[in-house]
C-alpha cells in the first residue's frame, strides 16, 4: 500500500468486509464447533480457529483497515496496537501448535 490516504471508501470497506468474515468464522463456527466437540477434535478445531485468527488480524485485513483509517485522519493508533499485540499473539500460539492436527470449518460468509 503506497498511499493509504488514497484508499477509496469502498475499497476500506471490502478490507473491512474481509475482516469481519473472518471473524463471523471464528464465533458463529470455530467457537460452537469447539465447545461441541471431544478433547482432541477441540484441540484440533481450536488450532485451525488459531489459523484463523492469524488470518483475521493479519496485515491484510483488520490492521491495514486501521492503518487507512489512522493515514485518512482518524486517530486509531491504540486499536493499531491492541490488534498488533492479538495478532503476534495468534502467531506465536500457531507456531507453537505446527504439526498438531487442525481442524477447518465449513463456512461460508
Amino acid at each position: 500500500m503506497a498511499d493509504p490516504t488514497s484508499v477509496s471508501a469502498a475499497d476500506l470497506k471490502t478490507i473491512q468486509t474481509e475482516h469481519e468474515s473472518a471473524e463471523d468464522a471464528e464465533t458463529g463456527t470455530f467457537n460452537p464447533a469447539i465447545k461441541a466437540a471431544s478433547t482432541d477434535a477441540a484441540t484440533a478445531l481450536q488450532n485451525g480457529k488459531i489459523k484463523n485468527k492469524v488470518v483475521l488480524l493479519s496485515v491484510t485485513f483488520e490492521v491495514t483497515a486501521l492503518q487507512i483509517q489512522q493515514a485518512q485522519g482518524k486517530d486509531t493508533s491504540s486499536q493499531i496496537t491492541e490488534e498488533t499485540t492479538k495478532w503476534n499473539s495468534n502467531i506465536k500460539l500457531d507456531q507453537a501448535a505446527a504439526g498438531q492436527a487442525s481442524t477447518s470449518v465449513d463456512f461460508s460468509g
